[in-house]
């Protein structure tokens, strides 16, 4: 049977876990949040420009997408910081990310204008 364990999102994703807890973006609430295993959420950090993809460095700070302005940040706990500008690489929104065992993101764009209005 399937139970729900958190309502009022609006758009969770980019879900990873870490350290015992599940961490989400949720790009219309600007935020990201965790869930401990007692069902309890938390806002970890607003980002303005619809955060999406999340990962960790080996020395724990957390990355972030910005999907909206096309640039990778750095929160360690107490401040949210630009860790790259990718708005040279990605012509359009970024997306998701992995990181791997020593640090290295791997950042997706949509590569196209998804509300323009080109022929399918």
């Amino acid at each position: 049977m399937l139970k729900v364990e958190l309502d009022g999102l609006s758009f969770p994703e980019g879900p990873r876990w870490h350290q015992g807890r599940l961490y989400f973006s949720d790009f219309y609430q600007h935020g990201v949040f965790a869930l401990d295993t007692e069902g309890q959420v938390q806002r970890v950090v607003t980002v303005d420009h619809q955060p999406s993809g999340l990962g960790w460095m080996p020395d724990g700070r957390m990355l972030i997408v910005s999907m909206l302005d096309r640039r990778l940040l750095c929160f360690d706990g107490k401040v949210l910081r630009e860790h790259a500008d990718l708005s040279a690489l990605a012509a359009w929104h970024c997306n998701d990310m992995v990181v791997d065992g020593v640090g290295r993101a791997y950042v997706g764009n949509f590569g196209f204008d998804t509300h323009g209005d080109a022929e399918p």
